[in-house]
């Protein structure tokens, strides 16, 4: 049965998605078990959805712990102008700082949250000395130091975020 999405997946592409965003090391073998297909028509659609740009990358979820301990900060951003150009500005500082694990623009009392992760506060004060002096549109940094992790990302809920996915 066809789902009405931009190309039609099938419920079986929907659980091929589904389930290697949750298990990226699972092997075609098991992938094909758990989807009902035989392998070679499972690694076909895997190959497909990889090419047609509906899984992004692959991904090791890393033990950071056991190598080192980073300080992990979540910044709200505020703008003191809204223009297009301060926004890319900050944008574009950001995706250069291998530090910004995450980056969003959002609504509300901030304009931007941004997660960093760094080796220590004084790394991170370096960091934001150095977007507030060149993103002079910067009105105010709120820090929020991340104490501990109470949940970890493993996967959008596709079946929660729309109702026609029934897999």
């Amino acid at each position: 049965m066809s789902i009405n999405t931009p190309e039609n997946l099938d419920r079986t592409d929907l659980r091929i998605l589904d389930t290697v965003q949750r298990d990226g090391r699972i092997t075609n073998r098991e992938l094909a078990e758990t989807v009902s297909l035989s392998p070679s028509a499972c690694h076909q659609r895997l190959q497909r959805l990889i090419e047609k740009g509906w899984i992004n990358s692959f991904h090791g979820d890393i033990n950071v712990d056991r190598l080192c301990s980073p300080m992990q900060c979540i910044a709200a951003i505020s703008m003191a102008t809204h223009s297009p150009d301060s926004f890319r500005q900050l944008e574009a500082r950001v995706d250069h700082m291998p530090e910004v694990l995450e980056a969003y623009t959002v609504s509300g009392a901030s304009d931007f949250i941004i997660r960093f992760a760094c080796p220590s506060m004084t790394r991170y004060i370096e960091l934001t000395d150095e977007l507030i002096r060149e993103c002079p549109a910067i009105s105010n940094i709120s820090t929020h130091v991340v104490m501990r992790q109470s949940k970890r990302f493993s996967g959008f809920p596709l079946r929660a975020l729309n109702p026609n996915f029934s897999f």
